[in-house]
């Protein structure tokens, strides 16, 4: 299943007790379609808030229910949940596991703008886009995340490999993109937010440096709100 979702409302992707969840209300649908519950497995677990227009996930189901849920699934899901592709894929398929990298885009505007409030972090200051790009650079290859990752993940390491960066800058504000082999938890929002510091002059590019050699959380920048967030692609072989 290709998914998009608006995660304003949700507490994330991942299946919660009383609290609503992206995972959860798709489940809820398959369960009516299907006559029994239906475990789905996303790509990643995107944080509350957080959007996504490439969201990957999958299931194990009959192959006499397929065309039943290509048509119902869609359409019977709330509006902001949109299930836009799905289709039969080998047994030996995982939406986690067989991901090679995924891409992340943070999204920061100069000026409120109600319209697009819910999908962008305000900050009502000019940034130095060449130092933020200098620092963005400086985050790609394969490196130990651990000062720029929230504590509690369970994780059995903190390497990731970051494959691309850029912050394209326009009119309006700044875009962060980032594609990485794997993403730690929170790690983007502040990832993101030590660009911003960065780009406000508080400190200088090479401080990316420093973080991935020193693994000192106490120097990284502040985790930004999880509204500017959205998960844009997963790829596969």
């Amino acid at each position: 299943m290709l998914i998009e979702y608006d995660g304003t409302a949700f507490s994330g992707w991942q299946l919660q007790p009383e609290t609503r969840t992206v995972q959860g209300d798709i489940e809820a649908i398959l369960e009516k379609l299907c006559g029994r519950r239906i475990a789905i497995t996303g790509s990643g677990r995107t944080d509350a808030g957080v959007h996504a227009l490439g969201q990957v996930a999958h299931a194990d189901i009959g192959i006499d229910k397929l065309e039943r849920i290509k048509t119902g699934l869609p359409a019977m899901l709330p509006d902001d949940i949109a299930v836009t592709e799905v289709k039969k894929v080998d047994s030996s398929f995982h939406a986690r596991f067989r991901a090679i990298s995924r891409l992340y885009s943070y999204r920061i505007e100069k000026n409120r703008h109600p319209l697009s409030n819910r999908y962008c972090h305000t900050l009502m200051r000019e940034l130095v886009t060449a130092d933020m790009q200098k620092a963005a650079e400086l985050s790609i290859g394969e490196n130990d995340w651990m000062a720029m990752a929230k504590e509690g993940s369970g994780n059995a390491d903190w390497i990731v490999n970051v494959i691309n960066t850029d912050v394209i800058d326009d009119e309006s504000g700044w875009t962060f993109l980032i594609r990485a082999n794997r993403f730690l938890r929170g790690m983007v929002r502040i990832w993101a937010g030590t660009l911003v510091s960065i780009g406000s002059g508080t400190a200088q590019p090479e401080l990316i440096t420093e973080l991935l050699e020193t693994k000192d959380r106490e120097k990284a920048g502040s985790s930004l709100p999880g509204k500017g967030l959205t998960l844009m692609e997963v790829r596969y072989n």
